[in-house]
């Protein structure tokens, strides 16, 4: 191992021990952890971006280019996002090519390429002990939310769709259930590789529960099955206090609604509702994942409002910037979700997404995709690492 590598291996182990001793310390991840601290974070940023910069050429080639350098950066605010495009376009990794053992595709729309984020032993050891941490600060069934008997995931399983970073997130969920909660997949993989439902044996399913259940899923996903009730006439009425997990987008795989018309039909045609609907927000270019705020309150977990706010992890943060200056937007105005993620530390700290959003003072607010297919501003343009 050269001494980059090494360099970011020994980040790893000292973002981790920080990380762990914040939670030993708290119990819990509140807004006393250290990682809340901008300058603790900030100092951690700039760090993994300079080993980031000796560690990938791309990187290096495109700061030489916009003739930038990381001592002169000063504050993570002013990090440049590396687009998701440069995922589809290259490897953009500081894992060495015969490292790599495990890689994340984007699920895309299709005929589009997908973005590619590489892992091996150690990266995958961090994604999925952070994963876990702040999985369980918003799970409906710790601290005493609320008790479900069955997680039921309308995805294939890990062991089907190996490369999907969502499916992945959801294995490590299932994983990490207390003993008493069983789980089960009931998602296949066409023979065109897309995910599919078997509906009517489902539907089936979810009618025989007698205890609270809770269903995870792509908001595509219930997009199908409601659907399906729909045209079968029928109506679930799903066991009081049974919880919905809802994540990802369309992508163009059904009909697009908006949070409110969806969460709207999951309560009319499953019974659940929407105040016990958890949302949250990721992609396979990062390695934490922003969760719904109001999962945090004293209610079953949230206060039934479909404008939900969405936060990361301390180890993380969400920049809201205008795609035309590249500057920060004020609170409550529009712009491109950029995330700063120190768990990114083979890939790229910064990501800047294709998501609009609208920044808070405490979380952001997810509109949806940006119409626009590259802000103008950005100094990392996708055509240059052609």
């Amino acid at each position: 191992m050269n001494d980059t590598l090494k360099s970011l291996d020994e980040f790893q182990d000292k973002l981790l021990t920080l990380i762990q001793s914040e939670q030993n310390r708290l119990g819990t991840i509140t807004e006393d952890h250290l990682l809340y601290r901008d300058d603790i974070f900030n100092a951690l940023a700039l760090e993994l971006l300079s080993l980031q910069q000796a560690a990938n050429p791309y990187l290096a080639k495109q700061f030489e280019q916009a003739s930038l350098n990381t001592q002169s950066l000063h504050h993570w605010k002013k990090i440049p996002g590396v687009p998701t495009q440069a995922f589809k376009l290259i490897d953009w990794s500081c894992i060495p090519e015969n490292e790599r053992s495990q890689v994340f595709y984007s699920s895309g729309t299709t005929g589009k390429d997908a973005s590619r984020h590489w892992h091996h032993g150690r990266s995958l050891e961090l994604y999925e002990t952070l994963l876990s941490l702040w999985h369980r600060e918003h799970a409906p069934w710790e601290g005493g939310m609320c008790r479900v008997d069955e997680c039921l995931f309308l995805t294939p399983s890990k062991k089907s769709a190996p490369h999907s970073s969502l499916i992945h997130m959801f294995g490590t969920i299932a994983d990490s259930l207390p003993p008493e909660v069983s789980s089960h997949f009931v998602g296949n993989i066409s023979a065109q590789n897309e995910w599919i439902l078997p509906l009517s044996a489902t539907i089936d399913q979810l009618a025989k529960f007698s205890q609270p259940v809770c269903i995870f899923g792509t908001a595509f996903l219930f997009v199908h099955l409601l659907d399906h009730l729909e045209a079968a006439g029928t109506r679930l009425s799903l066991p009081e206090g049974s919880v919905v997990f809802e994540t990802g987008g369309y992508k163009g795989k059904s009909r697009s609604l908006t949070k409110e018309k969806l969460y709207q039909e999951i309560e009319s045609k499953l019974g659940i509702l929407e105040k016990n609907i958890l949302c949250e927000y990721g992609m396979s270019e990062l390695s934490s994942q922003a969760y719904d705020l109001q999962s945090k309150s004293d209610s079953h977990f949230n206060n039934g409002s479909t404008t939900r706010r969405l936060k990361f992890p301390p180890w993380a943060r969400c920049h809201v910037i205008s795609p035309e200056t590249m500057m920060e937007v004020p609170e409550g105005d529009t712009g491109l979700i950029q995330v700063i993620d120190l768990a990114n530390v083979w890939s790229s700290v910064s990501i800047l997404t294709e998501d609009i959003g609208i920044p808070h003072k405490e979380g952001f607010e997810l509109l949806g995709r940006a119409e626009i297919s590259e802000p103008r501003g950005c100094s990392l343009m996708s055509e240059d690492f052609a």
